[in-house]
């Protein structure tokens, strides 16, 4: 099957030009191939919070501060790690393309569905087997975790954290947008060391946000009736 006819490839467009030419016409055909397409006009964290974490970001040269601000291919790849980037210009925009081993590809626009296609597929296949490794710092809109320390700031100020909340804010932050139950919580964060009920998630989500602070415990999402995810 074409990845264009899956409906689970979800793609984000990086654009405030989609109401004007070419990119109204790449969007519609983006939407009309089958794709679960989302119009982002800069990344920050209340826009990327809205949308699922996509499978491809097409980000638009032309837009408005593209190559210094927070839609710059370097800030993507930070946002979205691991996920594949491609420049979308006009026959006139060619010329701002840069490189860089963040972006896997670029389409000239305007383009066809087959080019469309063959780029999405070699994008997604070049990006097979990136799957995140482990790493020893992670910084996210404003969190920073050592994952070697154990220490944790929250926008430069050292958080204090117990051990199980380290590991706890540890896990989200690897897993993110993905929501987990309290029970499941419990499992990959406590294993076999704790016998007793789901309430102490409840306790040390709490305790995390109330140490991270009102901007960065926003992070952590509750999923009414589900659980927890972070991002």
């Amino acid at each position: 099957m074409s990845w264009m006819q899956s409906p689970s490839t979800v793609t984000v467009v990086i654009t405030d030009r989609e109401h004007h030419e070419p990119m109204r016409s790449f969007v519609s055909l983006l939407r009309r191939a089958g794709f679960e397409t989302y119009i982002l006009h800069r990344v920050n964290y209340a826009s990327v919070s809205r949308v699922p974490r996509p499978q491809v970001v097409l980000a638009d040269v032309g837009a408005n501060n593209f190559a210094s601000g927070a839609n710059s291919p370097a800030n993507l790849q930070a946002t979205w790690e691991y996920v594949p980037i491609i420049l979308l210009a006009s026959v006139d925009e060619v010329t701002q393309l840069r490189f860089s081993t963040s972006l896997h590809d670029f389409l000239t626009l305007p383009t066809t569905t087959i080019e469309l296609d063959a780029r999405i597929r070699f994008a997604l296949w070049k990006s097979q087997g990136s799957a995140p490794a482990p790493r020893d710092h992670t910084e996210i809109n404003g969190l920073r975790m050592d994952m070697a320390t154990y220490e944790v700031w929250a926008h430069n100020r050292p958080v204090e954290l117990t051990y199980k909340e380290f590991e706890l804010l540890k896990f989200l932050v690897t897993h993110p947008r993905r929501v987990y139950t309290r029970s499941e919580l419990l499992e990959k964060v406590w294993e076999s060391e704790y016998f007793g009920g789901t309430r102490t998630v409840d306790v040390h989500i709490l305790r995390l946000r109330s140490k991270l602070g009102p901007v960065v415990g926003k992070m952590i999402h509750t999923v009414r009736n589900v659980g927890y995810r972070f991002g």
